[in-house]
């Protein structure tokens, strides 16, 4: 019987790295928003060949210069909330390695019932997804482009929400 060597946990933060900077480079956003979303492609890109070169050893450690890339892409992504990017979102990349708690979005506080009802739907799809490891281990990529994809319309709704809530007729 031949088995298949599993993928260590660095290689899997890697491949987590270079999805989200696939999804970066795919999404449509005006020029100023593409530019930032080219830099932040490029800091998880480099983040991945730093995880790639980690060999495993007994303790886990994240390469100091894995996780100054990481953090520069959080910080633009929070700085630029027109690329779609949860706050944290590289602790997808990293709960791999260290088991960080997956991003999860605080309640938007919908007046419209149809935005309530929207707003359900996508934390519970995004409570899903979190919760299914199976799909996790046997497809992590389509997995986690389904997370993104996930919060990318969370985000969405959530500007939308803003501007529904803002609306005289929704004033208390």
């Amino acid at each position: 019987m031949i088995t298949t060597p599993r993928a260590t946990p660095y290689a899997q933060a890697a491949q987590r790295a270079r999805v989200i900077a696939e999804t970066a480079l795919d999404r449509f956003a005006g020029p100023g928003t593409i530019q930032v979303l080219v830099r932040i492609s490029g800091l998880l890109e480099a983040a991945a060949l730093f995880l790639d070169d980690e060999q495993p050893g007994p303790y886990v450690s994240v390469p100091v210069e894995a996780t100054e890339a990481l953090w520069k892409a959080d910080t633009l992504a929070e700085e630029h909330p027109d690329t779609r990017f949860p706050e944290g979102f590289t602790n997808y990349v990293l709960h791999a390695l260290t088991g960080r708690p997956l991003p999860f979005p605080a309640p938007l506080h919908p007046v419209s019932d149809r935005m309530v009802l929207r707003e359900i739907d996508l934390r519970n799809r995004l409570s899903q997804l979190h919760a299914d490891t199976e799909q996790q281990a046997a497809r992590p990529d389509e997995w986690l482009r389904a997370v993104l994809t996930t919060w990318q319309k969370h985000m969405r709704l959530a500007t939308e929400v803003r501007v529904d809530n803002a609306r005289p007729c929704n004033q208390s």
